[in-house]
Protein backbone atom coordinates (compact mmCIF):
# COMPACT_ATOMS: atom_id res chain seq x y z
CA UNK A 1 0.00 0.00 0.00
CA UNK A 2 1.62 3.67 -0.90
CA UNK A 3 2.54 5.53 1.67
CA UNK A 4 0.57 8.58 1.00
CA UNK A 5 -2.69 6.37 1.13
CA UNK A 6 -1.06 4.92 4.58
CA UNK A 7 -1.28 8.41 5.89
CA UNK A 8 -4.09 9.41 4.58
CA UNK A 9 -6.32 6.36 6.01
CA UNK A 10 -4.51 7.38 9.98
CA UNK A 11 -5.39 10.83 9.53
CA UNK A 12 -9.22 10.21 8.73
CA UNK A 13 -9.57 7.34 11.40
CA UNK A 14 -7.52 9.45 14.01
CA UNK A 15 -10.46 12.84 13.25
CA UNK A 16 -13.00 10.16 13.50
CA UNK A 17 -12.12 9.68 17.16
CA UNK A 18 -12.45 13.28 18.01
CA UNK A 19 -16.13 14.12 18.79
CA UNK A 20 -16.91 18.14 18.11
CA UNK A 21 -19.73 19.68 20.53
CA UNK A 22 -22.07 21.57 18.04
CA UNK A 23 -24.02 23.89 20.89
CA UNK A 24 -27.69 24.92 19.69
CA UNK A 25 -30.01 27.01 21.36
CA UNK A 26 -33.48 25.59 21.08
CA UNK A 27 -35.44 27.25 24.17
CA UNK A 28 -38.88 27.07 22.81
CA UNK A 29 -38.01 23.71 22.16
CA UNK A 30 -37.34 21.65 25.40
CA UNK A 31 -38.72 21.70 28.84
CA UNK A 32 -36.82 20.57 32.08
CA UNK A 33 -34.15 18.12 33.08
CA UNK A 34 -35.97 15.13 35.04
CA UNK A 35 -34.52 11.93 36.77
CA UNK A 36 -34.44 8.98 35.17
CA UNK A 37 -36.99 7.00 37.22
CA UNK A 38 -39.10 10.26 36.76
CA UNK A 39 -39.11 9.71 32.76
CA UNK A 40 -42.40 8.13 31.72
CA UNK A 41 -42.16 8.96 27.98
CA UNK A 42 -40.08 7.47 25.20
CA UNK A 43 -36.13 8.41 25.60
CA UNK A 44 -34.09 9.17 22.76
CA UNK A 45 -30.32 9.58 23.41
CA UNK A 46 -27.80 11.28 21.41
CA UNK A 47 -24.68 9.06 21.24
CA UNK A 48 -22.22 12.20 21.28
CA UNK A 49 -23.16 15.53 22.09
CA UNK A 50 -24.80 17.43 20.18
CA UNK A 51 -27.37 19.65 21.66
CA UNK A 52 -27.08 22.88 23.82
CA UNK A 53 -29.54 20.69 26.27
CA UNK A 54 -28.14 17.49 27.78
CA UNK A 55 -31.76 16.99 29.17
CA UNK A 56 -35.01 17.65 27.98
CA UNK A 57 -38.87 16.79 27.97
CA UNK A 58 -39.47 17.83 23.91
CA UNK A 59 -43.37 18.31 22.74
CA UNK A 60 -43.66 17.59 19.46
CA UNK A 61 -46.91 17.92 17.77
CA UNK A 62 -49.08 16.10 20.07
CA UNK A 63 -46.54 13.26 21.64
CA UNK A 64 -43.61 13.69 23.93
CA UNK A 65 -40.03 12.36 23.90
CA UNK A 66 -37.28 12.56 26.54
CA UNK A 67 -34.02 13.61 24.79
CA UNK A 68 -30.30 13.21 26.44
CA UNK A 69 -27.09 12.80 26.35
CA UNK A 70 -26.73 11.06 29.25
CA UNK A 71 -25.40 7.55 28.26
CA UNK A 72 -26.67 5.96 31.71
CA UNK A 73 -30.14 6.05 29.98
CA UNK A 74 -28.51 3.36 27.59
CA UNK A 75 -30.02 0.72 30.04
CA UNK A 76 -33.80 2.41 30.12
CA UNK A 77 -36.41 1.11 29.75
CA UNK A 78 -38.17 3.59 28.01
CA UNK A 79 -35.08 3.84 25.27
CA UNK A 80 -36.41 3.57 21.76
CA UNK A 81 -33.63 5.00 19.62
CA UNK A 82 -30.32 6.99 19.55
CA UNK A 83 -28.90 9.46 17.10
CA UNK A 84 -25.77 9.77 15.74
CA UNK A 85 -23.61 13.22 14.47
CA UNK A 86 -22.32 11.33 10.95
CA UNK A 87 -18.79 13.36 11.47
CA UNK A 88 -18.72 12.01 14.87
CA UNK A 89 -19.85 8.29 14.57
CA UNK A 90 -17.02 6.28 15.68
CA UNK A 91 -17.05 2.47 15.22
CA UNK A 92 -14.44 2.06 18.19
CA UNK A 93 -17.69 3.78 20.63
CA UNK A 94 -21.16 2.20 19.50
CA UNK A 95 -23.66 1.41 21.71
CA UNK A 96 -23.20 -2.58 21.97
CA UNK A 97 -24.92 -4.85 22.23
CA UNK A 98 -27.74 -3.12 20.43
CA UNK A 99 -30.92 -4.13 21.59
CA UNK A 100 -33.90 -5.05 19.02
CA UNK A 101 -36.50 -2.67 20.33
CA UNK A 102 -33.85 0.29 19.92
CA UNK A 103 -33.25 2.20 16.38
CA UNK A 104 -30.81 4.27 15.36
CA UNK A 105 -31.38 7.32 13.42
CA UNK A 106 -28.39 9.68 11.29
CA UNK A 107 -28.17 12.82 10.71
CA UNK A 108 -24.99 13.52 8.30
CA UNK A 109 -25.27 17.37 6.28
CA UNK A 110 -21.61 16.60 5.07
CA UNK A 111 -19.76 15.01 2.28
CA UNK A 112 -18.17 11.08 2.98
CA UNK A 113 -14.43 13.01 3.43
CA UNK A 114 -15.64 13.62 6.99
CA UNK A 115 -16.65 9.48 7.49
CA UNK A 116 -16.39 7.15 4.50
CA UNK A 117 -17.58 4.18 5.84
CA UNK A 118 -20.96 5.86 5.92
CA UNK A 119 -21.16 5.74 1.76
CA UNK A 120 -21.83 2.03 1.86
CA UNK A 121 -24.57 0.27 2.47
CA UNK A 122 -23.26 -2.34 4.91
CA UNK A 123 -23.02 0.79 7.26
CA UNK A 124 -26.11 2.60 6.37
CA UNK A 125 -28.28 -0.18 6.75
CA UNK A 126 -27.51 0.23 10.54
CA UNK A 127 -29.63 3.28 10.39
CA UNK A 128 -33.58 3.41 10.79
CA UNK A 129 -34.27 7.37 10.04
CA UNK A 130 -31.94 9.69 8.21
CA UNK A 131 -31.37 13.55 7.89
CA UNK A 132 -29.15 14.00 5.88
CA UNK A 133 -28.55 16.37 1.96
CA UNK A 134 -30.43 13.44 -0.14
CA UNK A 135 -33.98 14.81 -1.13
CA UNK A 136 -34.91 11.14 -0.53
CA UNK A 137 -33.83 10.98 3.45
CA UNK A 138 -36.40 11.63 6.08
CA UNK A 139 -35.58 14.98 6.97
CA UNK A 140 -34.05 16.59 3.66
CA UNK A 141 -30.80 18.77 4.19
CA UNK A 142 -30.73 19.51 0.77
CA UNK A 143 -31.14 23.07 0.87
CA UNK A 144 -29.32 23.81 4.57
CA UNK A 145 -26.64 26.50 2.91
CA UNK A 146 -29.19 27.83 1.25
CA UNK A 147 -31.03 31.05 3.40
CA UNK A 148 -33.88 31.55 1.82
CA UNK A 149 -36.11 32.90 -1.73
CA UNK A 150 -35.14 36.32 -0.63
CA UNK A 151 -31.69 36.21 -1.03
CA UNK A 152 -32.05 34.57 -4.42
CA UNK A 153 -34.11 37.14 -5.72
CA UNK A 154 -32.29 40.56 -3.68
CA UNK A 155 -29.79 42.78 -5.96
CA UNK A 156 -28.17 44.25 -3.44
CA UNK A 157 -24.95 42.47 -4.00
CA UNK A 158 -25.89 42.59 -8.01
CA UNK A 159 -22.95 44.42 -9.75
CA UNK A 160 -24.08 45.70 -13.37
CA UNK A 161 -22.43 43.61 -16.62
CA UNK A 162 -20.77 46.77 -17.65
CA UNK A 163 -19.04 47.44 -14.41
CA UNK A 164 -17.79 43.85 -14.38
CA UNK A 165 -16.40 44.58 -17.46
CA UNK A 166 -14.70 47.85 -16.28
CA UNK A 167 -13.31 46.02 -13.52
CA UNK A 168 -11.65 43.21 -15.92
CA UNK A 169 -9.71 46.28 -17.14
CA UNK A 170 -8.82 48.91 -13.97
CA UNK A 171 -8.36 46.35 -11.47
CA UNK A 172 -6.99 43.54 -13.30
CA UNK A 173 -9.52 41.31 -12.76
CA UNK A 174 -9.99 37.78 -14.34
CA UNK A 175 -13.62 36.77 -15.51
CA UNK A 176 -12.87 33.86 -13.56
CA UNK A 177 -13.12 33.91 -9.68
CA UNK A 178 -12.34 30.12 -7.83
CA UNK A 179 -11.05 30.56 -3.93
CA UNK A 180 -10.62 26.99 -1.98
CA UNK A 181 -8.47 26.29 0.94
CA UNK A 182 -8.74 22.55 0.88
CA UNK A 183 -6.91 21.16 -1.76
CA UNK A 184 -6.97 17.51 -1.06
CA UNK A 185 -10.11 16.61 -2.45
CA UNK A 186 -12.36 13.03 -3.12
CA UNK A 187 -13.30 14.86 -6.42
CA UNK A 188 -10.00 15.86 -7.59
CA UNK A 189 -11.49 19.37 -8.66
CA UNK A 190 -7.75 21.19 -8.60
CA UNK A 191 -6.95 18.88 -11.49
CA UNK A 192 -9.80 20.50 -13.65
CA UNK A 193 -9.27 24.00 -12.91
CA UNK A 194 -5.71 23.30 -13.57
CA UNK A 195 -6.33 22.89 -16.60
CA UNK A 196 -9.08 25.52 -17.63
CA UNK A 197 -6.70 27.93 -16.41
CA UNK A 198 -4.51 27.28 -19.68
CA UNK A 199 -7.29 28.78 -21.47
CA UNK A 200 -8.79 31.35 -19.34
CA UNK A 201 -7.84 33.59 -16.81
CA UNK A 202 -8.59 32.37 -13.49
CA UNK A 203 -8.04 34.61 -10.47
CA UNK A 204 -7.37 31.87 -7.68
CA UNK A 205 -6.91 33.61 -4.10
CA UNK A 206 -7.02 30.44 -1.68
CA UNK A 207 -3.92 27.95 -1.16
CA UNK A 208 -5.21 25.72 -3.84
CA UNK A 209 -3.92 26.78 -7.27
CA UNK A 210 -3.15 30.09 -5.52
CA UNK A 211 -2.04 33.20 -8.16
CA UNK A 212 -3.34 36.47 -6.56
CA UNK A 213 -2.81 37.18 -2.56
CA UNK A 214 -6.46 37.58 -0.65
CA UNK A 215 -6.75 41.16 1.19
CA UNK A 216 -5.71 40.86 4.86
CA UNK A 217 -9.51 41.13 6.40
CA UNK A 218 -10.88 38.06 4.67
CA UNK A 219 -7.63 36.34 5.05
CA UNK A 220 -8.08 36.20 8.74
CA UNK A 221 -11.12 33.95 10.21
CA UNK A 222 -11.46 32.78 6.58
CA UNK A 223 -14.48 30.34 7.75
CA UNK A 224 -16.35 33.48 9.14
CA UNK A 225 -16.25 35.59 6.02
CA UNK A 226 -17.17 33.37 4.03
CA UNK A 227 -20.84 34.89 3.50
CA UNK A 228 -19.68 38.27 5.67
CA UNK A 229 -20.82 41.43 3.27
CA UNK A 230 -17.51 42.05 2.47
CA UNK A 231 -16.74 38.50 1.03
CA UNK A 232 -20.05 38.09 -0.93
CA UNK A 233 -19.01 42.23 -2.52
CA UNK A 234 -16.09 40.81 -3.12
CA UNK A 235 -17.50 37.65 -5.05
CA UNK A 236 -19.74 40.20 -6.59
CA UNK A 237 -17.33 41.87 -8.94
CA UNK A 238 -16.98 38.28 -10.63
CA UNK A 239 -18.66 37.43 -13.89
CA UNK A 240 -17.98 33.84 -13.21
CA UNK A 241 -17.21 31.78 -9.83
CA UNK A 242 -16.05 28.42 -9.80
CA UNK A 243 -18.52 26.38 -7.71
CA UNK A 244 -16.10 22.72 -7.47
CA UNK A 245 -17.79 20.45 -4.20
CA UNK A 246 -15.24 18.48 -2.18
CA UNK A 247 -16.90 15.53 -3.24
CA UNK A 248 -19.66 14.40 -5.63
CA UNK A 249 -22.76 13.12 -4.34
CA UNK A 250 -26.22 13.49 -5.19
CA UNK A 251 -28.17 16.44 -3.99
CA UNK A 252 -24.86 17.25 -1.51
CA UNK A 253 -25.04 21.12 -2.50
CA UNK A 254 -22.98 23.55 -0.18
CA UNK A 255 -23.14 26.93 -0.08
CA UNK A 256 -20.37 26.84 -2.96
CA UNK A 257 -23.19 26.96 -5.40
CA UNK A 258 -25.37 29.29 -3.36
CA UNK A 259 -23.13 32.15 -3.01
CA UNK A 260 -22.35 33.22 -6.51
CA UNK A 261 -26.28 32.79 -7.44
CA UNK A 262 -26.97 35.37 -3.89
CA UNK A 263 -24.46 37.94 -5.27
CA UNK A 264 -25.17 37.37 -9.21
CA UNK A 265 -22.11 35.98 -10.01
CA UNK A 266 -22.46 32.82 -12.39
CA UNK A 267 -21.54 29.64 -11.01
CA UNK A 268 -19.38 27.21 -12.91
CA UNK A 269 -20.33 24.54 -11.35
CA UNK A 270 -18.84 20.80 -10.33
CA UNK A 271 -20.77 18.30 -7.86
CA UNK A 272 -23.68 17.04 -7.52
CA UNK A 273 -25.59 15.69 -10.65
CA UNK A 274 -28.81 16.56 -10.05
CA UNK A 275 -27.82 20.06 -8.42
CA UNK A 276 -30.00 21.75 -11.77
CA UNK A 277 -32.99 20.09 -10.25
CA UNK A 278 -32.72 22.75 -7.37
CA UNK A 279 -31.65 25.77 -9.54
CA UNK A 280 -34.39 29.12 -9.46
CA UNK A 281 -34.65 28.34 -13.00
CA UNK A 282 -33.30 26.47 -16.06
CA UNK A 283 -30.79 28.55 -16.56
CA UNK A 284 -29.25 30.04 -13.51
CA UNK A 285 -25.72 28.63 -13.41
CA UNK A 286 -23.32 26.08 -16.16
CA UNK A 287 -22.15 22.92 -15.36
CA UNK A 288 -18.93 21.22 -16.17
CA UNK A 289 -20.07 18.33 -17.15
CA UNK A 290 -22.20 20.16 -20.37
CA UNK A 291 -18.68 20.47 -22.05
CA UNK A 292 -16.51 17.78 -23.53
CA UNK A 293 -13.54 19.32 -21.76
CA UNK A 294 -11.66 22.16 -20.27
CA UNK A 295 -11.03 24.02 -22.95
CA UNK A 296 -14.68 23.88 -24.31
CA UNK A 297 -16.10 25.16 -21.15
CA UNK A 298 -13.40 28.16 -21.60
CA UNK A 299 -14.37 29.30 -24.87
CA UNK A 300 -17.97 29.44 -23.92
CA UNK A 301 -16.77 31.36 -20.86
CA UNK A 302 -15.39 33.79 -22.97
CA UNK A 303 -18.05 34.14 -25.42
CA UNK A 304 -20.58 34.97 -22.67
CA UNK A 305 -18.32 37.06 -21.38
CA UNK A 306 -18.54 39.35 -24.01
CA UNK A 307 -22.17 39.51 -24.81
CA UNK A 308 -24.15 41.11 -21.92
CA UNK A 309 -27.80 39.62 -23.63
CA UNK A 310 -26.74 35.94 -23.37
CA UNK A 311 -24.84 36.74 -19.81
CA UNK A 312 -28.06 38.58 -18.37
CA UNK A 313 -29.77 35.19 -19.05
CA UNK A 314 -28.46 33.99 -16.62
CA UNK A 315 -29.23 36.59 -14.15
CA UNK A 316 -33.11 36.21 -14.62
CA UNK A 317 -33.55 35.30 -10.82
CA UNK A 318 -32.05 38.72 -10.53
CA UNK A 319 -33.33 41.17 -13.23
CA UNK A 320 -36.86 39.92 -14.31
CA UNK A 321 -39.75 40.76 -12.42
CA UNK A 322 -40.42 39.53 -9.20
CA UNK A 323 -43.11 37.07 -9.84
CA UNK A 324 -40.79 35.18 -12.39
CA UNK A 325 -37.81 35.20 -10.59
CA UNK A 326 -37.80 31.78 -9.64
CA UNK A 327 -39.92 29.58 -11.55
CA UNK A 328 -38.34 26.29 -10.46
CA UNK A 329 -41.76 24.97 -8.29
CA UNK A 330 -39.27 21.56 -6.23
CA UNK A 331 -37.16 24.23 -5.21
CA UNK A 332 -40.64 26.71 -4.22
CA UNK A 333 -41.97 23.83 -2.39
CA UNK A 334 -38.49 22.83 -0.61
CA UNK A 335 -37.91 26.23 0.84
CA UNK A 336 -41.71 26.80 2.16
CA UNK A 337 -42.09 23.08 3.52
CA UNK A 338 -38.28 23.21 5.56
CA UNK A 339 -37.71 23.91 9.47
CA UNK A 340 -39.51 27.29 10.71
CA UNK A 341 -36.85 29.83 11.86
CA UNK A 342 -33.78 31.45 10.91
CA UNK A 343 -33.29 29.63 8.11
CA UNK A 344 -29.58 29.20 7.69
CA UNK A 345 -29.86 27.92 11.39
CA UNK A 346 -28.84 23.77 11.56
CA UNK A 347 -30.35 23.88 14.87
CA UNK A 348 -34.00 23.98 13.36
CA UNK A 349 -33.23 20.86 11.01
CA UNK A 350 -32.06 18.74 14.61
CA UNK A 351 -35.01 19.75 16.23
CA UNK A 352 -37.06 18.35 13.01
CA UNK A 353 -35.48 15.39 12.90
CA UNK A 354 -35.58 14.86 16.81
CA UNK A 355 -39.61 15.38 16.11
CA UNK A 356 -39.45 12.86 13.14
CA UNK A 357 -38.13 10.20 15.09
CA UNK A 358 -39.83 10.80 18.18
CA UNK A 359 -43.63 10.33 16.47
CA UNK A 360 -41.92 7.18 14.52
CA UNK A 361 -40.97 5.24 17.95
CA UNK A 362 -44.57 6.80 19.02
CA UNK A 363 -45.83 4.63 16.57
CA UNK A 364 -43.31 2.16 16.66
CA UNK A 365 -42.32 2.84 12.99
CA UNK A 366 -38.96 2.10 11.41
CA UNK A 367 -37.30 1.47 8.25
CA UNK A 368 -34.10 0.94 6.53
CA UNK A 369 -31.45 3.82 5.70
CA UNK A 370 -29.43 2.81 2.61
CA UNK A 371 -27.25 4.82 -0.35
CA UNK A 372 -30.47 6.21 -1.92
CA UNK A 373 -30.37 8.68 1.39
CA UNK A 374 -26.57 9.06 1.06
CA UNK A 375 -25.90 8.29 -2.44
CA UNK A 376 -22.19 8.63 -3.33
CA UNK A 377 -20.40 6.69 -5.59
CA UNK A 378 -16.82 6.14 -5.99
CA UNK A 379 -14.81 9.42 -6.82
CA UNK A 380 -13.58 9.94 -10.51
CA UNK A 381 -11.87 12.37 -12.50
CA UNK A 382 -13.46 15.25 -13.57
CA UNK A 383 -11.12 15.80 -16.71
CA UNK A 384 -11.88 11.96 -17.86
CA UNK A 385 -15.34 10.80 -15.99
CA UNK A 386 -12.83 7.62 -15.15
CA UNK A 387 -12.01 5.93 -11.74
CA UNK A 388 -8.55 7.65 -10.65
CA UNK A 389 -6.93 4.83 -8.97
CA UNK A 390 -3.99 7.43 -7.94
CA UNK A 391 -6.29 9.39 -6.06
CA UNK A 392 -5.67 8.23 -2.23
CA UNK A 393 -9.76 8.74 -1.97
CA UNK A 394 -10.39 6.07 -4.08
CA UNK A 395 -8.35 3.56 -1.85
CA UNK A 396 -10.17 4.95 1.38
CA UNK A 397 -13.89 4.22 -0.51
CA UNK A 398 -12.72 0.75 -0.74
CA UNK A 399 -11.00 0.47 2.11
CA UNK A 400 -13.78 1.25 4.32
CA UNK A 401 -16.52 -0.46 2.21
CA UNK A 402 -14.08 -3.35 4.08
CA UNK A 403 -14.85 -1.87 7.11
CA UNK A 404 -18.61 -1.21 6.70
CA UNK A 405 -18.46 -5.05 6.18
CA UNK A 406 -17.12 -5.44 8.93
CA UNK A 407 -19.26 -3.04 11.37
CA UNK A 408 -22.68 -4.78 10.19
CA UNK A 409 -21.12 -8.05 10.98
CA UNK A 410 -19.89 -6.82 14.55
CA UNK A 411 -23.30 -5.12 15.28
CA UNK A 412 -25.68 -7.74 13.94
CA UNK A 413 -23.64 -10.28 16.12
CA UNK A 414 -23.46 -7.90 19.05
CA UNK A 415 -20.27 -8.17 19.39
CA UNK A 416 -17.99 -5.74 20.86
CA UNK A 417 -15.47 -3.72 19.05
CA UNK A 418 -11.50 -3.69 19.44
CA UNK A 419 -10.56 -1.06 17.38
CA UNK A 420 -6.90 -2.31 16.82
CA UNK A 421 -8.33 -5.82 15.95
CA UNK A 422 -11.01 -4.08 13.85
CA UNK A 423 -8.76 -2.33 11.78
CA UNK A 424 -6.07 -4.61 11.57
CA UNK A 425 -9.25 -7.21 9.93
CA UNK A 426 -10.12 -4.62 7.89
CA UNK A 427 -6.50 -4.33 5.97
CA UNK A 428 -6.73 -8.15 5.82
CA UNK A 429 -9.79 -7.97 4.18
CA UNK A 430 -8.80 -5.17 1.86
CA UNK A 431 -5.99 -6.65 0.89
CA UNK A 432 -7.53 -10.32 0.60
CA UNK A 433 -10.21 -8.36 -2.16
CA UNK A 434 -12.80 -9.71 0.27
CA UNK A 435 -15.15 -6.84 -0.25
Amino acid sequence: MHHKTYSMILMVAASGVILTIFQFWLSSYYDTALLPHDVKDPVVLWWSPFVGDENRLSTCEDVQCYFTQNKSFTSHLLLKAILFYGSNFNVADLPLPRSRNVTWGLIHEESPRNNPILVHDDALNLFNYSATFSRYSDVPLTLVDLPGEEELTDTSYLVPFKEKSELVYKNSLAPVLYIQSDCDTASDRDSYVAELMKYIQVDSYGPCLNNRPLVESLKDNHMETLMSKEFLSFVAKYKFTLAFENAVCNDYITEKLWRPLIVGSIPVYYGSPTFKDWLPNNQSAISVLDFKNPKDLAAFLLKLANNEADYQEYLNHKLLDRDNRITNDRLLKALQSRPKGYANDFGNYVQAFECFVCRKVHNSQRSLMTSKQYSCPLPTNPLTGKINHGNVWVDQWNIEKCGAKLLAHFVSNNKSIDIKQFNNEQFRMYNKAEC
